[in-house]
């Protein structure tokens, strides 16, 4: 909108004072957006002036522009409008003390001073909007953005925690930062603390010469300089730098953009792991976001290997472990199925060594009279080693030995004259650390064990006690040698001692049983003969038995046993020659205890003659069977006896039988049924004989018949 020449040339000369007006307005209102040149007002003023053509464009153009950079400042629409009003309306109020005498012209000038105020409030507006708009659409480009990188972290972090391998893992990693960040390359190298250098471990796209063998000296190339330096490096065009370009070109493609960030582990002490390098063909500045989202996946590779490491730290410790419990087992199973103490005392010297990370062990033997300590085993050292003899209180094993207690040393060998290891240079120069530990018993020192190591430290608390187990089964092993070794002493005397007292009551009974058979010889009375056959066969049945249990285990015999002894000796001094007399003993697993053998042996001798005597009188041929068997606890040996008739009553070892008309073997067998707190019998009964048709009738026998209860004989362990 135009005006007059006039009123231009009005307004021209009224500039200074317009301007003025606004300077004044402006320091009323405290803001700047109408105090100086190029300020809203101040260019709606000139366009108000201005007789350009083009005025309108450049007013439109200067307000869309403000507009958009007042948006991304952050300010707010309505305080630029209302300071744009307010500035309209000062001037419009200066116009009109100017223009008061012309209000034609004022109402002209008013029209044009309104239409680029619209003009400029249309154009701020516009601009404002526009901008808000672009950055409503950047800020939902970055949050989607956003969102897809951190599920990209997620499943980095997903592989990383998974099971499978770690080359695999890293190659994953690197395949997923080149798509996401749209690169062409994505390289991963790992720091090897010893060697000083990197190795290529994954990458997604071509591999360098050597492949994955491709290693870089620190400072060498840009991913050794970062490693070298500790900072990430960004570069546009890495091919620039001679010391880049040799690692860019490597990989057969020229690579300009750069960006390479340390991978560190920042535990209680920061430790690098590696690099993590990603590149591009083209010219690129990576930005802030890229780079934060390649330092978090340097984060989790970091971690991951970290927990990799600490695994197999922890699987390895866990193994080693095991292989030491199982190794104790295994020497405490030796100790205990085993009495061969070199054997296993050379397997404990061994395996101390082994597990301890120690060289060399030797295992001291305390002799309490000399006060001197000998080799028993050795692990490491020559075989001059077992003739060495330390004194208590001498050496690091003495002085273990005297104090009773463990005891740790360094490079003490060249300080101490008395110590063995000066015989041998070779081994002197060659051991630095030694662990003595007592072996006790009932805190009572045997020895000790030594663990020479090469290293110049101190053993850990859990080798301390790995050691002092051993030291403990060696303890073991020697007093349990001892003890067997005084054990088997004691049963060579006691067996000694008693085939001595076996032999003498063997010549004993013979010699009484010879006199006895002498005596019946010279006697002419055939009741005094009788007699002394009787007396010559309980003493020669006594003989039997001892016999019995001096040849076989002492603790216990079986019935059938001791009736065939029984009857062998009945067979020869009390079966008459005139008759033809058959005995049978059948089978009876049945154990009885020692101290009962002797008595239920002349329990049977009595019954065994009884039966010939008077079962068989009146008969020139008979049968005798002898019977064992138990139930409820109960034993039950039976004489039987095929003789025409017999008493019948029953006898208990209560019964006094004073006044009776007993014959001697009766009242032995009362007596001896007393000590076994028993019953005897004598009937007439029906019986089913052995080895017949089972069809056969029952037929009746005389049956003499001891019962007693069983006392079961427990074997102690040790003697199985």
């Amino acid at each position: 909108m135009a005006i007059g020449n006039d009123v231009e040339q009005v307004l021209a000369s009224s500039l200074v004072r317009l301007q003025g007006s606004l300077r004044r307005a402006s320091g009323d209102s405290g803001d700047s957006i109408g105090s100086e040149e190029g300020s809203d007002a101040w260019l709606l003023l000139e366009a108000l002036v201005d007789k350009d053509e083009a005025v309108e464009q450049r007013l439109a153009t200067h307000f869309q522009e403000a507009g958009s950079s007042f948006a991304r400042q952050g300010g707010k629409l309505d305080s630029r409008l209302g300071g744009l009003q307010h500035y309209t309306d000062v001037v419009a109020q200066e116009l009109r003390g100017v223009l008061q005498e012309q209000p034609h012209a004022l109402i002209e000038t008013l029209a044009s001073l309104y239409h680029f105020q619209s003009l400029a409030t249309v154009a701020l507006t516009r601009g404002y909007q526009h901008s808000m708009e672009e950055s409503t659409v950047e800020r939902t480009h970055m949050a989607e953005q956003l969102e897809h990188r951190l599920t990209t972290l997620q499943r980095i972090n997903g592989v990383s925690n998974s099971a499978i391998d770690l080359d695999q893992t890293l190659e994953i990693t690197a395949q997923e930062v080149a798509e996401e960040l749209h690169v062409d390359l994505c390289s991963i190298f790992f720091y090897d603390e010893l060697q000083r250098v990197l190795t290529l471990r994954a990458t997604n796209g071509p591999r360098p010469l050597g492949g994955m063998h491709f290693t870089l000296r620190l400072g060498e190339g840009y991913s050794g300089w970062v490693a070298d330096k500790g900072r990430p490096l960004i570069v546009t065009d890495a091919l620039s730098d001679a010391n880049y370009a040799s690692e860019a070109r490597s990989y057969h493609t020229d690579f300009h953009g750069l960006m390479t960030l340390p991978i560190i582990f920042f535990g209680n002490d920061e430790r690098l792991i590696g690099v993590i390098s990603v590149q591009s063909v083209e010219p690129r500045e990576f930005s802030r976001d890229e780079i934060s989202f390649v330092e978090v996946v340097a984060g989790i590779v970091a971690i991951n290997i970290e927990n990799g490491r600490l695994y197999e730290q922890t699987d390895e410790q866990l193994r080693r472990k095991v292989h030491e419990l199982a190794t104790i087992h295994r020497v405490s199973s030796i100790i205990a199925s085993t009495l061969n103490l070199d054997e296993v005392l050379q397997i404990i010297t061994t395996q101390a060594v082994h597990l301890s990370g120690a060289e060399r062990s030797c295992l001291f033997e305390l002799d309490p009279d000399r006060q001197k300590l000998h080799v028993l085993a050795h692990y490491g050292f020559n075989t001059n080693t077992s003739r060495i003899q330390i004194g208590v209180g001498q050496c690091c094993a003495g002085r273990c030995v005297q104090t009773g207690r463990p005891s740790m040393a360094v490079d003490c060998f060249q300080a101490d004259e008395s110590c063995f290891l000066h015989d041998d240079p070779f081994v002197t120069a060659d051991i630095h650390s030694v662990l003595c530990v007592p072996l006790k018993v009932k805190q009572k020192v045997l020895g000790c064990i030594c663990i020479y190591s090469s290293h110049r430290h101190l053993l850990s608390p859990d080798q301390m006690q790995l050691v002092i187990t051993f030291a403990n089964e060696a303890a073991i092993a020697i007093e349990n040698a001892r003890l067997y070794e005084e054990a088997r002493r004691g049963s060579e005397l006691k067996s000694v001692l008693l085939r001595e007292l076996n032999h003498r009551v063997k010549n004993n009974l013979a010699t009484v049983a010879g006199i006895l058979s002498l005596q019946r010889r010279r006697t002419k009375s055939p009741e005094i003969q009788a007699t002394l056959a009787e007396s010559v066969n309980r003493v020669q049945g006594l003989a039997s038995t001892h016999d019995l249990l001096a040849h076989e285990d002492v603790s216990e015999a079986r019935i059938d046993e001791i009736a065939r002894k029984i009857v062998g000796v009945a067979h020869s001094n009390l079966s008459p020659p005139d008759k033809h007399i058959t005995f049978q003993v059948e089978a009876s697993p049945i154990v009885i205890p020692s101290k009962s053998v002797t008595m239920l042996a002349l329990v049977i001798n009595e019954m065994i003659s009884n039966a010939i005597k008077h079962g068989l009188k009146n008969q020139n041929e008979g049968n005798i069977i002898i019977r064992g068997r138990e139930e409820d606890n109960m034993v039950y040996v039976q004489v039987i006896d095929d003789g025409k008739d017999g008493p019948a009553f029953e006898l208990a070892f209560d019964e006094t039988g004073e006044g009776s008309s007993e014959g001697l073997g009766l009242s032995l067998i009362k007596n001896l049924i007393g000590d076994l707190h028993g019953k005897f019998s004598l009937r007439r009964d029906k019986i089913t004989l052995a080895n017949h048709p089972e069809n056969e009738a029952p037929v009746e026998r005389t049956i003499a018949e001891v019962r007693f209860p069983l006392v079961q004989y427990k074997v102690p362990a040790w003697s199985a």
